[in-house]
């Protein structure tokens, strides 16, 4: 099998589907959009916590009442109070937010890309296997035929028992090869499912 005749049966439009396919429901790729969300929400609750910088108290105090601690405060009292020490770190908070929002952006892309060359280079396993299969059987009907035509000249007393042997030991061989070549199939076939967690069959 030529690499050209391999190459022919690459479908580059099926491949794109099946590495879209991947990209959705692969569950590390989940992982990673649940992760972004989870960034998204920390670099809105640093913005959001710049409230937190201020507070605000009111206490009252009726003037007919005496106060033992302090008797002269007496009717409302309202308190602002600024906390120095949070303004400072809070810059901090919601940049190291972003920061960890964009590493995880990152670990995304990157595995994509990962995922992209192995769904490629699983399916490139895929079409190899059954392209030699498609080989051997061919080869397997050749010989089938070889034996028919053996069987019938040996019957006739044309042929001899040790060719006629040799013949039905050569197709008994490659019926043992195509065996484990289907084998070698279904496995490229299920490492490639286990990529796009779905059948092939279902990728249109």
């Amino acid at each position: 099998m030529s690499q050209e005749s391999l190459m022919k049966d690459i479908d580059t439009t099926y491949l794109r589907k099946l590495i879209d396919t991947a990209k959705t429901y692969y569950p590390k790729v989940k992982s990673f959009n649940h992760s972004l969300v989870i960034a998204e929400e920390n670099i809105k609750k640093a913005k959001v916590s710049w409230f937190d910088l201020i507070t605000f108290s009111y206490s009252y105090s009726p003037s007919n009442t005496t106060t033992i601690v302090n008797p002269t405060l007496s009717g409302s009292q309202v308190g602002l109070y600024f906390n120095v020490g949070n303004l400072l770190i809070k810059p901090h908070n919601i940049k190291q937010a972003k920061e960890e929002f964009a590493i995880v952006q990152l670990n995304k892309e990157a595995y994509i890309l990962n995922i992209e060359a192995e769904v490629k280079a699983r399916y490139y396993r895929y079409v190899q296997q059954v392209n030699v299969l498609k080989v051997q059987q061919e080869s397997a009907l050749d010989l089938e035929t070889l034996v028919k035509q053996a069987k019938y000249k040996f019957e006739k007393g044309e042929e001899k028992l040790e060719n006629y042997s040799q013949i039905i030991v050569q197709y008994n061989e490659q019926r043992q090869i195509i065996l484990t070549i289907e084998g070698a199939v279904l496995t490229a076939k299920s490492s490639l499912e286990e990529l796009i967690c779905k059948k092939l069959e279902l990728i249109r």
